[in-house]
Protein backbone atom coordinates (compact mmCIF):
# COMPACT_ATOMS: atom_id res chain seq x y z
CA UNK A 1 0.00 0.00 0.00
CA UNK A 2 2.81 2.24 1.11
CA UNK A 3 5.11 1.41 -2.28
CA UNK A 4 5.27 4.90 -3.70
CA UNK A 5 6.95 6.43 -0.53
CA UNK A 6 10.67 7.27 -0.83
CA UNK A 7 11.45 9.44 2.37
CA UNK A 8 9.61 11.71 4.31
CA UNK A 9 9.54 14.78 1.85
CA UNK A 10 11.50 17.01 4.16
CA UNK A 11 14.14 19.78 3.23
CA UNK A 12 17.32 20.44 4.48
CA UNK A 13 15.67 22.71 7.26
CA UNK A 14 13.32 19.96 8.39
CA UNK A 15 10.79 21.77 6.89
CA UNK A 16 7.56 19.41 5.20
CA UNK A 17 7.08 19.91 1.69
CA UNK A 18 3.57 20.14 0.43
CA UNK A 19 3.71 17.02 -1.56
CA UNK A 20 7.27 15.31 -1.99
CA UNK A 21 9.02 11.79 -1.81
CA UNK A 22 5.08 10.28 -1.97
CA UNK A 23 4.13 11.97 1.27
CA UNK A 24 1.50 14.20 1.67
CA UNK A 25 0.27 16.11 4.51
CA UNK A 26 0.85 15.54 8.14
CA UNK A 27 3.73 18.30 8.07
CA UNK A 28 4.41 18.47 11.47
CA UNK A 29 4.49 14.61 12.81
CA UNK A 30 6.72 14.30 9.38
CA UNK A 31 8.96 17.17 10.80
CA UNK A 32 8.93 15.33 14.30
CA UNK A 33 10.29 11.90 11.92
CA UNK A 34 12.74 14.07 10.50
CA UNK A 35 14.00 15.01 13.92
CA UNK A 36 14.45 11.76 15.22
CA UNK A 37 16.40 10.68 11.83
CA UNK A 38 18.38 13.12 12.39
CA UNK A 39 19.34 11.98 16.15
CA UNK A 40 19.39 8.41 15.03
CA UNK A 41 21.95 9.56 12.26
CA UNK A 42 24.04 11.08 14.53
CA UNK A 43 24.45 7.81 16.61
CA UNK A 44 22.22 9.31 19.76
CA UNK A 45 19.39 7.48 20.05
CA UNK A 46 20.34 3.70 17.82
CA UNK A 47 19.00 0.53 19.81
CA UNK A 48 16.07 1.82 20.60
CA UNK A 49 12.42 2.18 19.37
CA UNK A 50 10.06 4.88 17.74
CA UNK A 51 6.03 3.97 19.41
CA UNK A 52 3.50 6.15 16.74
CA UNK A 53 0.05 6.21 17.96
CA UNK A 54 -2.91 7.92 16.77
CA UNK A 55 -6.46 7.11 15.07
CA UNK A 56 -6.72 4.37 11.80
CA UNK A 57 -5.79 6.08 8.75
CA UNK A 58 -3.77 9.34 10.34
CA UNK A 59 -0.30 7.85 8.30
CA UNK A 60 1.62 6.59 10.97
CA UNK A 61 2.86 3.65 8.58
CA UNK A 62 3.28 6.04 6.17
CA UNK A 63 5.52 8.24 8.02
CA UNK A 64 7.15 4.62 9.30
CA UNK A 65 7.85 3.55 6.06
CA UNK A 66 9.19 6.79 5.02
CA UNK A 67 11.54 6.91 7.95
CA UNK A 68 12.57 3.24 6.79
CA UNK A 69 13.61 4.52 3.43
CA UNK A 70 15.32 7.94 4.61
CA UNK A 71 17.79 5.52 6.76
CA UNK A 72 18.76 3.19 3.91
CA UNK A 73 18.94 -0.25 4.38
CA UNK A 74 16.79 0.06 7.47
CA UNK A 75 14.38 -2.63 7.94
CA UNK A 76 9.98 -1.99 7.68
CA UNK A 77 7.77 -4.42 9.24
CA UNK A 78 4.44 -2.82 10.28
CA UNK A 79 2.17 -5.11 13.05
CA UNK A 80 -1.37 -4.36 13.60
CA UNK A 81 -2.07 -4.10 17.48
CA UNK A 82 -4.53 -7.29 16.59
CA UNK A 83 -1.35 -9.23 15.88
CA UNK A 84 0.11 -8.41 19.46
CA UNK A 85 -3.48 -8.94 21.44
CA UNK A 86 -4.03 -12.46 19.74
CA UNK A 87 -5.53 -15.24 21.49
CA UNK A 88 -3.74 -17.90 19.42
CA UNK A 89 0.08 -16.71 20.92
CA UNK A 90 1.33 -14.57 23.39
CA UNK A 91 2.71 -11.02 22.89
CA UNK A 92 6.05 -11.91 23.47
CA UNK A 93 5.81 -14.81 20.29
CA UNK A 94 4.20 -12.27 18.39
CA UNK A 95 7.30 -9.62 18.86
CA UNK A 96 9.90 -12.23 18.35
CA UNK A 97 7.70 -13.31 14.87
CA UNK A 98 7.78 -9.43 14.12
CA UNK A 99 11.61 -9.09 14.44
CA UNK A 100 12.46 -12.18 13.06
CA UNK A 101 10.58 -10.48 9.57
CA UNK A 102 12.25 -7.19 9.68
CA UNK A 103 15.60 -8.28 10.13
CA UNK A 104 15.13 -10.59 6.72
CA UNK A 105 18.07 -12.58 6.27
CA UNK A 106 19.57 -11.67 2.50
CA UNK A 107 21.49 -14.58 0.83
CA UNK A 108 23.68 -14.24 -1.94
CA UNK A 109 24.21 -17.13 -4.38
CA UNK A 110 27.12 -17.35 -6.59
CA UNK A 111 26.98 -19.60 -9.91
CA UNK A 112 29.85 -20.71 -11.76
CA UNK A 113 28.42 -21.24 -15.51
CA UNK A 114 31.00 -23.72 -17.81
CA UNK A 115 30.26 -23.67 -21.62
CA UNK A 116 30.97 -26.57 -23.74
CA UNK A 117 30.37 -29.42 -25.89
CA UNK A 118 28.48 -32.13 -24.39
CA UNK A 119 30.92 -34.88 -25.49
CA UNK A 120 29.41 -38.34 -24.11
CA UNK A 121 26.37 -38.83 -21.86
CA UNK A 122 26.14 -42.14 -19.93
CA UNK A 123 22.94 -42.97 -18.24
CA UNK A 124 23.22 -46.15 -15.77
CA UNK A 125 19.80 -48.03 -15.01
CA UNK A 126 19.50 -50.90 -12.32
CA UNK A 127 17.94 -54.16 -14.03
CA UNK A 128 14.38 -53.92 -12.83
CA UNK A 129 13.78 -50.37 -13.77
CA UNK A 130 12.92 -49.41 -10.55
CA UNK A 131 15.80 -47.31 -7.94
CA UNK A 132 17.74 -44.14 -8.75
CA UNK A 133 19.23 -43.17 -12.17
CA UNK A 134 23.20 -42.07 -12.41
CA UNK A 135 25.20 -41.74 -15.05
CA UNK A 136 27.98 -39.37 -16.33
CA UNK A 137 28.04 -36.41 -18.46
CA UNK A 138 31.41 -35.10 -20.48
CA UNK A 139 32.37 -32.33 -20.80
CA UNK A 140 34.23 -30.65 -23.34
CA UNK A 141 35.68 -27.09 -23.08
CA UNK A 142 38.54 -25.10 -25.36
CA UNK A 143 40.84 -25.22 -22.03
CA UNK A 144 39.79 -28.66 -21.06
CA UNK A 145 37.32 -32.03 -20.88
CA UNK A 146 35.58 -32.76 -17.59
CA UNK A 147 33.69 -35.87 -16.24
CA UNK A 148 30.77 -34.62 -13.90
CA UNK A 149 28.57 -37.22 -12.22
CA UNK A 150 24.78 -37.16 -12.36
Amino acid sequence: AHSHIRGLGLDDKLEARPNSQGMVGQARARRAAGVILKVIKQGKISGRAVLMAGAPGTGKTAIAMGMSQELGDAPFTAIAASEIYSMEMSKTEALTQAFRRSIAIRIKEETEMIEGEVVEIQIDRSVTGVGPKTGKLTLKTTDMETIYDL
